[in-house]
């Protein structure tokens, strides 16, 4: 079979491979002027004006790491050549190593990098030919209209395939282009992000798990490690705070770090120097779009699939976890109506899964953020927080609320491993009650507010 893929973003490029790998062929198109090259250099120049997020912080959770493990390791040695970072957590651990354990690992990677080297492997492949500056019209259906039989371009004839891959991405897409209906559910937050490279002698900050992280009860802070000692940090605020978008002024954004524990170290000089600027990001919306397309022949991948609040840095493994379903549909299917109906049914429930997960958590930090007494340390209090929040600042305290939590969020597990385990629950809250309550990581935000104005 002849696939075509609309999109040569991560998903388009990874669903073209593992297509491409079970013995079919597929043709990428992507609008902007990009082409495989030897080395990284000039990738973060690359002009992706189809990728608004291009430059914002990627990261391959366990389960996506895993995957290219095996069944991309190719692109997992460029990666790692090219000076992605892998996070072992099982250092954190205080007991034996127990089977499965080396799957914990994140591998912390700029998105420039990883198109990068999923270009160069996509390129290597025969079976795959990369069209750079196309732009996607429409689709090309049957005289029925009931089936897709190409993709409709801005310059020349149709492009013909037996399948047409949607990796259009979550932002846009031609007018009628069929995508399954769903409800945009806002995540509430607006992210201000830059990025940062570690001065000379400098290393990555220490957190109890992962990087730190942290909520001042109004918004609050992460940090994603990046490729070639860089880092990113994000200040997280409700969409609904107009005062403060001020965040999005660079030393508006330079005095609220400056407030924070422990960004201020983290920013400072002597730790690190800016190499973006402020870089905000709104709009974002949780979405569902897993159902029946309403035309034959076509599946959607990544984004397009199904897409989740990028706090929870899920879009590029789900990415790798959809173009390998797809590849298993390619190498089992009889036909291309079995072959949509397998990819769907295998990646569809997941997605959803994860969806209804990020939708619940990012209604709890609304809430939150607003001034409801919600309650972390208690299963009954708010468990979209309990099995998020409090988990994760329980998971150093214990090496089984450790391994289950990361195998929760790096999507190693299904969420009902977690949720079903009350004697884990239990341990969290104890571990919980246990603990000094957290102080506040930074001002009240009218103190904040006034330092912002100041700046």
């Amino acid at each position: 079979m002849r696939f075509v893929v609309a999109g040569g973003g991560v998903a388009g490029l990874a669903a073209s491979l593992a297509v491409a790998r079970a013995g079919h062929e597929a043709t990428v198109l992507e609008r902007d002027d990009v082409h495989p090259e030897s080395s990284t250099e000039g990738v973060f120049d690359v002009d992706r004006r189809g990728i608004p997020h291009y430059l914002q912080p990627h990261a391959f959770l366990p389960r996506g790491r895993r995957l290219l493990a095996d069944c991309a390791p190719d692109v997992l040695d460029t990666l790692l050549e090219a000076g992605a970072d892998p996070q072992d957590l099982t250092l954190g651990l205080s007991g034996p190593r127990e089977p499965g354990d080396d799957e914990l690992v994140y591998l912390w990677v700029r998105r420039p990098v990883i198109e990068w080297a999923l270009r160069r492997a996509a390129a290597a492949k025969p079976a795959v030919e990369l069209r750079p500056r196309v732009r996607v019209t429409g689709l090309a259906t049957s005289d029925e209209g009931g089936q897709a039989v190409g993709v409709e371009v801005d310059d020349g004839d149709p492009v013909r395939g037996d399948v047409v891959v949607d990796a259009l991405g979550r932002y846009r897409s031609p007018p009628g282009w069929p995508r399954a209906s769903g409800e945009p559910r806002d995540s509430g937050a607006i992210y201000y992000c830059r990025c940062f490279e570690l001065a000379e002698g400098a290393e990555h900050f220490p957190a109890p798990l992962l990087n730190p992280r942290g909520d001042l009860g109004y918004m609050g802070f992460n940090t994603f490690r990046g490729d070639n000692r860089t880092f990113a940090v994000i200040l997280l605020a409700p969409s609904t705070d107009h005062e403060l978008r001020i965040l999005r002024h660079g030393r508006a954004w330079e005095a609220a770090c400056a407030s924070i524990t422990p960004l201020d170290a983290m920013t400072a000089p002597d730790h690190a120097r800016p190499i973006t600027g402020v870089m905000p990001m709104g709009g974002l919306m949780n979405v569902d779009r897993t159902g029946d397309p309403g035309v034959r022949a076509i599946a959607a991948v990544g984004d397009a699939f199904c897409h989740t609040d990028p706090a929870f840095a899920w879009g590029l493994s789900f990415a790798v976890i959809h173009a390998r379903a797809l590849g298993e549909a390619a190498g089992q299917a009889p036909d291309v109506d079995a072959l949509t109906e397998h990819y769907r049914a295998h990646a569809g429930p997941e997605s959803r899964e994860r969806h209804a997960l990020a939708c619940a958590t990012d209604a709890a930090r609304s809430q939150r953020w607003a001034g409801e007494p919600l309650d972390p340390a208690h299963r009954d209090g708010c468990y979209a927080l309990f099995s998020f929040v409090g988990a994760l600042a329980a998971a150093p305290h214990d090496d089984r609320v450790l391994r289950r939590t990361i195998r929760r969020i790096g999507l190693l597990d299904r969420t009902a491993v977690f949720d079903q385990d009350d004697e884990l629950h239990g341990r969290i809250e104890r571990i919980l009650a246990e603990a000094d309550p957290p102080s506040p990581p930074g001002p009240p935000r009218e103190q904040l507010l006034a330092r912002l104005a100041s700046a």
